[in-house]
C-alpha cells in the first residue's frame, strides 16, 4: 500500500504556518536513509513523544538492537530507540515518563509503532518497524507513522541483516541482535546516525520577471518529490512541473503571468 503525501498548498508569495504541514521523521542509517510520515491524527501522544526524543538527539548514534527475522515463525520487526553508542559502549537511552497506549491503526508492513513492556501503558523511547503485516499486534501496539517511497527498501535491508544471540556478554535484551558481520564489535552494530522530525512544507516562494523559485525541506534520496502547479486555488487540474526531485529546490521558468499555486507530492 502506498501512502500519498501532500504538503500544504501554498499561495504564490505567501506561506502557511509550518504547523499545518505534515511531519516527517528522517532516519539516517548505515544502509541508507528513509523518511516516515508521522500520524498525529491516529496517535498524537506517540508522535509528540517520538518527536521529543528525536529533537533532543536521543536517537543519534543509536542502534537497531532487536530483529526477529532470524525466526520465520515469529513476528517480523526490527526494533530501535533503546540504546546509544557512547565511547564504544552501549548506553540505554534516557527515558521520559511512559505514555498511554494509542492502539488503533493496524500493524501493517511499513508502519512504525511504539514498543513497550507487558504493561499496556509503558512505551517510552523504543519503537519498531513492521517488516510484514503483523495483525497479532493490532490493538496492543500504537502505530504512529508509515515509511514513504523507496524508504521501505532500506527497512527491508535492515531486516535482512543476519541476527545473532549476543545475550552473552551483553544480556538478555540482545538475544536477537543484528550484526553486519559475524562478530560483535562497534563496527558491526547496526547504527542510526541521526533521526530528526521536521514539517514537510514549502519554505520559500519568490517570483521575478523570469521565474518562480520554490524551495522546501528536502527529504531523503529515497523519497523523491513531485512539484505540481495550477492557476486557481480551488479549481482546475494540477500540472506536474517537476518530478523525481530530491534537491529541495525548483525554478519554474514557465509559470503563468498571473498568480499560481504550488504543492509538493510524494508517494
Amino acid at each position: 500500500m502506498k501512502t500519498r503525501l501532500f504538503s500544504t498548498v501554498c499561495l504564490l508569495l505567501s506561506l502557511l504556518p509550518s504547523s499545518a504541514s505534515p511531519l516527517i521523521a528522517r532516519f539516517q542509517s548505515v544502509v541508507g536513509d528513509l523518511d516516515v510520515l508521522l500520524d498525529p491524527g491516529a496517535a498524537p501522544r506517540s508522535v509528540e513523544n517520538f518527536r521529543g526524543y528525536a529533537t533532543r538527539g536521543a536517537y543519534d548514534a543509536s542502534i537497531i538492537h532487536r530483529s526477529t527475522t532470524g525466526n520465520p515463525f515469529d513476528i517480523q520487526i526490527i526494533q530501535g530507540g533503546g540504546f546509544n553508542l557512547v565511547a564504544n559502549q552501549l548506553v540505554p537511552v534516557a527515558a521520559d515518563p511512559p505514555i498511554a497506549l494509542e492502539a488503533g491503526r493496524p500493524n501493517t508492513r511499513g508502519t512504525i509503532a511504539m514498543a513497550r513492556t507487558a504493561v499496556l501503558d509503558s512505551a517510552t523511547s523504543q519503537w519498531f518497524f513492521n517488516l510484514t503485516d503483523n495483525p497479532g499486534l493490532d490493538f496492543n501496539y500504537a502505530v504512529f507513522g508509515r515509511v514513504l517511497g523507496a524508504g521501505q527498501s532500506v527497512v527491508d535491508a535492515l531486516g535482512a541483516i543476519p541476527v545473532y544471540d549476543a545475550s552473552v556478554p551483553l544480556g538478555p535484551t540482545f538475544g536477537q541482535l543484528p550484526l553486519l558481520a559475524p562478530e560483535l564489535s562497534v563496527q558491526t552494530l547496526v547504527l542510526l546516525n541521526a533521526v530528526r522530525v521536521e514539517p514537510f512544507a514549502i519554505t520559500n516562494l519568490s517570483r521575478n520577471d523570469h521565474a518562480v523559485e520554490v524551495r522546501w525541506r528536502p527529504l531523503s534520496s529515497n523519497t523523491p518529490v513531485r512539484v505540481e502547479r495550477r492557476e486557481h486555488f480551488d479549481q482546475g487540474s494540477w500540472s506536474i512541473v517537476s518530478s523525481n526531485n530530491t534537491t529541495g529546490h525548483f525554478r519554474d521558468t514557465n509559470r503563468p503571468a498571473s498568480a499560481a499555486f504550488y504543492r509538493l507530492v510524494t508517494e
